[in-house]
């Protein structure tokens, strides 16, 4: 039986939250909605809940249906900003786990994070959409320089955004003790990996991403948190 311990924050600067997430059965999902007046919070909540529908009625393999039920989030979302102009240019990342016995099939777009720890093994298992991302695989900046760059909140991906959308997929096999955790960017823009693995090895998964909610704010806090950390 896994365990999922979940949190979502609203962090020290923003005033509204537009972070969404939801936990099933065998998937979970987190996404970070932007745009807009309001779109952000609109964005990432449709996107959710079009793919809760997409997901019960699933008929396909597990990485077709992945894809799918994003790309129709996508199209919708799309179709939505159109049509409003308070909505226009609202988009969201998202981030989605979904387990078939022992595996562990990851989909997500944009910079929401999946990751995979395993005995003392702590793993990144999704690559940024984003322009620094894209900046340290040519070489240009460092991992390190990343950090501090101005254009580190910039996405290249996300649902809503265009009529179309790249889905990544990727699998993970899973034994007994192992965590995997999704987040958003306001736990990694303030957080090292090796902060993250340290507090959810020595602490009660729940106590963990309380804890991991408080060192984010305290390292600044400027964006929405939010975690879902599941014990295999």
């Amino acid at each position: 039986m896994r365990k999922y311990s979940v949190i979502t924050d609203v962090g020290n600067k923003r005033a509204v939250n537009q972070d969404n997430y939801f936990v099933g059965d065998n998937w979970c999902i987190v996404a970070d909605g932007m745009g807009g007046h309001k779109g952000g919070e609109v964005a990432s909540k449709a996107a959710i809940e079009i793919i809760k529908k997409g997901i019960k009625q699933q008929s396909f393999g597990i990485e077709a249906l992945l894809k799918n039920v994003i790309i129709q989030a996508n199209r919708a979302i799309y179709d939505m900003s159109l049509n409003d102009p308070e909505l226009e240019g609202m988009g969201t990342t998202a981030v989605l786990c979904y387990f078939e016995d022992k595996t562990a099939y990851i989909a997500h777009v944009g910079d929401s994070r999946a990751y995979h720890l395993s005995d003392d093994t702590f793993v990144q298992l999704t690559n940024d959409h984003s322009i620094v991302q894209n900046l340290i695989e040519s070489g240009t900046i460092t991992p390190q320089e990343a950090k501090n760059h101005p254009q580190k909140n910039l996405i290249t991906r996300a649902i809503g955004t265009d009529s179309t959308i790249e889905v990544d997929i990727c699998k993970v096999s899973l034994k007994k003790g192992d965590y995997i955790m999704l987040c958003t960017d306001g736990l990694t823009s303030f957080l090292s990996d090796s902060e993250i693995k340290t507090i959810i090895k020595t602490m009660d998964s729940d106590e963990a991403v309380t804890k991991l909610v408080d060192m984010a704010n305290s390292n600044g806090g400027t964006d929405n948190i939010t975690i879902v950390l599941i014990l295999v």
